[in-house]
């Protein structure tokens, strides 16, 4: 009997081959007709569309020659992680509106945020209520990082990495209820700042002890939140910008960047502040991953946005 059920098995898969290549066992790409962006200074467009990166200038075409209009900063240009996973569903935030029209995009991030605000950020969407076709991203925990790392004493290093793990799991669980209010969530982990300037700074000489510590709170941050995710592949898509941030460092000739220890900008132009007019001799927007000593550049941001996209697109929502 075996040879015929093998047979009548063959013939059904056959079958449901050509019933999907007629349409019927397609699955509809996710469209998102919203994008909603939640978290810190790293995911912030200002009002006036400034990041907290390298901002970029207009360019103007004159006789055939484009360049860059130094009296007028475009948002596009040099766009964060969240404008990159945006663009690609042609969507707009309302912050930096580009060619669009409309904006299908509200930016509830804000400079300074830490987990203990995305609640309210959440509370603070206007419009409809969430659903199916919302695109959510989440980035939180720098500065609960920064603010854990800054009670440091020298002997109290185990009880902040328990609070770390404790706000790492806070902010999972805040992912899971959004996600099951409807919308599809991207959540990216904390980005490394063990390996920022910053980081580095706080290093005296031949130890290594404290920019260790700032990578071991942000993974003990990172993972606990990780396994506090619904993990069922249809909710939520997760991107380990902690990962991606090290293998930058790591292997920057691969990444096409000349500088990972450095900021870019000067200390005289503050983020959101910092334009390609305002960065130390030898910088650029594109080949630094650090934009000042904590924050991105754009070269960061916009591998990030690349992963945060691919997430979006290939999670099945």
């Amino acid at each position: 009997m075996r040879p015929n059920f093998l047979a009548r098995l063959a013939t059904a898969l056959v079958a449901g081959v050509l019933v999907a290549a007629c349409g019927g066992g397609q699955v509809e790409p996710f469209a998102p007709t919203r994008i909603l962006a939640f978290g810190d200074e790293l995911s912030t467009i200002e009002a006036d569309g400034r990041k907290h990166s390298i901002n970029g200038y207009k360019q103007v075409t004159v006789n055939g020659v484009t360049s860059d209009d130094l009296t007028t900063l475009d948002c596009t240009r040099l766009p964060i992680w969240t404008q990159t996973v945006a663009a690609s569903f042609s969507l707009a935030f309302d912050h930096c509106l580009g060619t669009a029209t409309a904006a299908s995009g509200q930016t509830l991030a804000r400079p300074g945020q830490k987990v203990a605000d995305f609640a309210a950020q959440v509370a603070a969407v206007q419009g409809v209520p969430f659903g199916e076709k919302d695109l959510a991203l989440v980035m939180f925990g720098l500065n609960d990082i920064l603010e854990l790392y800054g009670s440091y004493t020298g002997s109290n290093r185990d009880a902040l990495i328990a609070e770390a793990r404790t706000r790492g799991a806070v902010l999972g669980g805040q992912v899971n209820a959004l996600a099951q209010r409807g919308p599809a969530v991207v959540v990216l982990t904390v980005p490394d700042i063990g390996l920022s300037p910053f980081a580095l700074a706080q290093n005296s000489a031949g130890d290594t002890s404290r920019s260790q510590l700032i990578s071991d709170l942000v993974a003990t941050f990172n993972n606990r939140m990780s396994v506090e995710l619904i993990n069922d592949g249809r909710l939520i898509g997760l991107v380990y910008a902690d990962i991606e941030v090290q293998n930058n460092v790591k292997f920057k000739e691969t990444y096409a960047l000349s500088n990972v220890t450095q900021a870019a900008c000067l200390t005289s132009a503050a983020l959101p502040a910092c334009t390609t007019t305002s960065l130390v001799a030898g910088a650029t927007a594109t080949t630094w991953l650090w934009a000042d000593s904590l924050l991105l550049s754009p070269a960061g941001q916009a591998r990030l946005g690349l992963l945060a996209e691919s997430r979006a697109r290939n999670n099945p929502f």
